[in-house]
């Protein structure tokens, strides 16, 4: 099977390397075997995709560096940071400009319950984190306003596809979306507010699973032919 090839496996083995070192080690030793994870799934895109997207390729890279000044010192280069991690969104939205289409904007879907009530869920949880640490980074507004609107860029972005159903997996953008949200705001609490092991845990844990379900989606996704592509939801 696709799944026990040599790639899929250098990918496991990444993951469970950084989720043991998460647990049982400092954190800091994830600045050298972190990285491991991003080239694993840049290798898997390179076998399996079709079509290679070099946005796809730029934004594992700025996933990897962006990885590695987190644990050298978040707050000495958090400016530095927030950028990377805006040119990390950029580089996953311009990714998925092919699998958006004007036809797709239905208004009566942009306004359905799920969606008003996700935007408030998402717009309470933003307010609530950024309140939260921004005694610590008060003198980097600018920064926190360039990762809060390039995080709601791409997660509306995925939602936008996943809603409008035109493609097989979709889902995996739901996830690598949520898996984002859960990133950003518990990475800010941890190395801001309050550091634990078990936050950075569930940092990894989450953070390697929305780029595997991000990447996956290129590998597996493609044209839902079978349904009308008019089709009205909610």
């Amino acid at each position: 099977m696709k799944y026990t090839t040599i790639t899929y496996l250098l990918f496991y083995f990444s993951f469970l390397v950084v989720l043991v070192l998460s647990v049982f080690f400092d954190k800091q030793l994830l600045i050298y075997f972190k990285p491991l994870v991003p080239i694993s799934l840049i290798i898997l895109h390179l076998q399996y995709v079709k079509k290679v997207s070099y946005f796809f390729l730029l934004a594992m890279l700025v996933i990897l560096v962006t990885d590695v000044f987190t644990y050298i010192d978040f707050l000495e280069y958090y400016e530095f940071i927030a950028l990377l991690i805006a040119l990390f969104y950029a580089c996953c939205i311009v990714s998925l400009r092919k699998y958006i289409a004007r036809k797709d904007i239905v208004l009566k879907k942009l306004l359905s319950p799920p969606v008003v009530v996700s935007v408030l869920l998402i717009s309470y949880l933003v307010y609530s984190i950024t309140e939260l640490v921004l005694p610590k980074i008060e003198n980097s507004v600018g920064s926190i306003a360039i990762i809060v609107v390039s995080l709601v860029s791409f997660v509306g972005v995925c939602f936008f596809i996943y809603t409008a159903d035109r493609f097989e997996k979709s889902v995996f953008l739901f996830i690598a979306a949520c898996c984002t949200l859960f990133v950003d705001a518990l990475l800010a609490v941890n190395e801001l507010y309050y550091y634990t092991r078990v936050f950075t845990t569930l940092i990894n844990i989450a953070e390697i699973a929305g780029l595997y379900f991000f990447t996956s989606f290129f590998i597996e996704t493609k044209p839902l032919t079978t349904r009308s592509l008019d089709k009205e939801f909610f």
